[in-house]
């Protein structure tokens, strides 16, 4: 089964969200170039996040921080290190199945949401039924590559930060070599997309080799989720 974010991750992020222990981890305000050292806490809101365990998708919620910029009252709202907007499935999860999918040849969307040819539910909040009929959809993965593959300008920024850290190198020929399998789409704006989705895939294997950090979510903030 691809990586989760675990129930106990979850549950410290939002106990530090409520004893005020999460530091502002945005980059300069957009509209007045504040510095975010200035920024103050807006509210604390809920969101919900699913995570993989024991075969089964669990539903949990945790708390996420809005700051607003003093200069131009807008208010902003900081992902956890765990999460990516608009998803509520965690990183590590999203990236696994995008890249099976991308990188496994004979990979379907139907097969990539199955784990050892069965299906994967959404777990029960019944004690008397531990699992519902709800399962995870193939449309789910979908999804998320047409997400990361539109990330343009977070991949041209992370590619030239690894290259300023190393410039020896290869990872422009290794980006550059990647092809996706033509069985995997019909139209030539599709292949680009899940091209540029395996990319930044690979290129993320990189960035944490050189900067032991991952590019989601906080390079990825200061890029603007472009």
């Amino acid at each position: 089964m691809p990586n989760s974010v675990t129930r106990a991750q979850i549950e410290s992020y939002d106990q530090d969200v409520l004893r005020n222990k999460v530091r502002c981890d945005l980059p300069l305000c957009p509209g007045c170039h504040s510095l975010p050292d200035s920024f103050r806490r807006h509210q604390a809101r809920p969101r919900t996040f699913y995570i993989l365990c024991d075969l089964l998708v669990h539903v949990l919620r945790c708390l996420v921080i809005r700051w607003k910029c003093p200069g131009c009252n807008k208010t902003f709202t900081q992902q956890p290190p765990f999460a990516l907007p608009r998803k509520r499935y965690t990183r590590e999860t999203i990236l696994d199945y995008s890249g099976y999918y991308l990188n496994e040849e004979p990979a379907t969307y139907r097969g990539t949401v199955l784990e050892e040819s069965s299906e994967i539910f959404h777990a029960s909040t019944s004690k008397e039924e531990p699992i519902n009929n709800r399962s995870l959809a193939h449309s789910t993965p979908y999804r998320w590559i047409t997400s990361l593959g539109g990330f343009k300008e977070i991949q041209r920024c992370a590619q030239d930060l690894v290259l300023q850290k190393n410039p020896a190198s290869g990872i422009c020929r290794h980006l550059a070599a990647l092809e996706i399998a033509p069985g995997k789409h019909k139209t030539a704006a599709r292949k680009a997309v899940l091209r540029l989705c395996r990319q930044l895939i690979h290129l993320e294997l990189e960035f944490r080799a050189t900067f032991r950090s991952s590019i989601f979510p906080f390079f990825a903030t200061s890029c603007a989720w472009r």
